[in-house]
């Protein structure tokens, strides 16, 4: 069983504290975007990363939190068992703030991913990775218009959909390096 992540909640309050620019569902998006596109950080690449996208310093002891979090992003991706989660608000939040976490999640997905590619041209990557970015990109402009049975399923279902695309996209071009990223694939 891949290890689980901090309650969104929490690391949420944490950066708010910090005056941070982004939230924990951005960053967490942002941290999977970089481990699916094949890299890992060193520490001070990751603080560094960090700060400059939160534009706050980050103190030890939030470092180490999102160190974890980096961490434990790489292990759930690399679980047979597809544990991979989505740090976002709990289920008895508003949907609306949900759909805003998720969309904020999207976001840094991409911005990652980004980031990790150093603007690789699209075209050298697999066509079913262009179009789940495509698919992410589509969702990070997602908003919830009502909040009712059928708007909690289909958040639910787009929910599951990000999951299993940050799965393919990590496995597409992750996977096929022989079980893990290529050397040389750390950012510095």
């Amino acid at each position: 069983m891949p290890p689980l992540l901090p309650p969104h909640d929490d690391l949420d309050l944490s950066l708010e504290d910090l005056g941070a620019a982004l939230g924990a569902a951005e960053v967490h998006g942002l941290l999977t975007g970089i481990a699916c596109a094949g890299t890992t950080l060193a520490a001070a690449d990751l603080r560094g990363l960090l700060e400059g996208e939160l534009d706050a310093a980050l103190d030890d002891e939030a470092f180490r939190e999102w160190r974890q979090v980096d961490a434990t992003v790489h292990r759930q991706l690399d679980d047979d068992d597809l544990g991979f989660e989505i740090l976002l608000p709990e289920d008895d939040r508003p949907l609306a703030e949900r759909v805003e976490a998720m969309a904020s999640w999207c976001s840094g997905f991409l911005a990652g991913f980004g980031t990790a590619t150093g603007g690789t041209d699209d075209a050298r990557l697999p066509a079913e990775v262009r179009d789940l970015l495509a698919s992410i990109g589509e969702v990070s402009r997602a908003e919830a218009d009502v909040d009712d049975e059928d708007a909690e399923r289909e958040y639910a279902e787009v929910l599951e959909f990000l999951r299993i695309a940050a799965l393919t996209i990590y496995l597409e071009l992750v996977e096929p390096r022989s079980g893990g990223p290529a050397p040389g694939t750390a950012l510095h």
